[in-house]
């Protein structure tokens, strides 16, 4: 048997009703069975398209199905219980992430990626996922649950944006006044980011390989360089993912 967190979140309809059927029904499954079960949670909305605020929760599961077969289950469910796929991060009946499949890294994109790629710095899945699972550890961050939450509650939270300098300005000077607890600073140089790993750092350009076999070390660097043409709206939802 494997143990596996997954979040469960929605906004449209009864989503604490949804929640409580979508863990009967796996529940129901004699290969899943539910270990333990967060309180709900209610988190702004996420997107331009989003919709209205969200109520979240995060489950630990146990399982003798393979990571793909259980991320079946849970899409299965999902239709099940109302989930039509029509917006991008767009509102939604019920949402079932597979966020860690015990300690396994599975990169088969875009179907399933474990861990979540997102999971460690949204607050909306760490708040739940904290209250079940805060001693586990992100096999890739190699950091606990909980560790990677206490890094997000710094206020004001250093967010470093490593970019084209003048663009980075521009971010900066919009981005700054709607998000008041986050100090949005340039990086110009990989030293100009926290030692310390507080805070997040946001690459907006492609860097070499050799720059990112440094970047990626870093616990709370990110990579939001693959759509310029939206790296405004980018980077607002990672704030606001962030709880900012």
């Amino acid at each position: 048997m494997t143990t596996c967190l997954i979040s469960l979140g929605g906004n449209l309809g009864d989503v604490a009703l949804a929640i409580d059927d979508a863990l009967r029904r796996l529940q129901r499954n004699p290969e899943i069975g539910v270990l333990q079960r967060s309180s709900l949670f209610r988190t702004q909305p996420v997107g331009a398209d989003a919709g209205s605020e969200f109520v979240n929760a995060a489950a630990e599961l146990e399982t003798s199905l393979t990571a793909h077969q259980l991320l079946g289950q849970l899409l299965a469910i999902e239709t099940e219980l109302g989930r039509v796929r029509t917006i991008h991060w767009g509102p939604r009946t019920l949402d079932l992430d597979l966020l860690f499949f015990g300690n396994a890294v599975i990169n088969d994109s875009p179907r399933l990626i474990v861990p979540h790629p997102m999971c460690w710095y949204r607050r909306f899945v760490l708040d739940p996922l904290a209250e079940i699972a805060p001693h586990f550890v992100h096999p890739g961050k190699h950091v606990s649950v909980v560790e990677l939450l206490r890094r997000l509650l710094v206020r004001p939270l250093p967010i470093c944006l490593v970019g084209d300098a003048k663009q980075v300005e521009m971010l900066i000077a919009d981005l700054q006044p709607k998000f008041p607890n986050a100090d949005l600073r340039c990086c110009h140089r990989l030293r100009d980011a926290p030692a310390n790993d507080a805070g997040l750092v946001i690459q907006l350009a492609p860097i070499t390989s050799s720059t990112f076999a440094v970047w990626s070390h870093h616990i709370v660097w990110l990579d939001a360089s693959g759509h310029p043409d939206r790296q405004h709206q980018d980077i607002a939802d990672i704030l606001c993912s962030a709880g900012l």
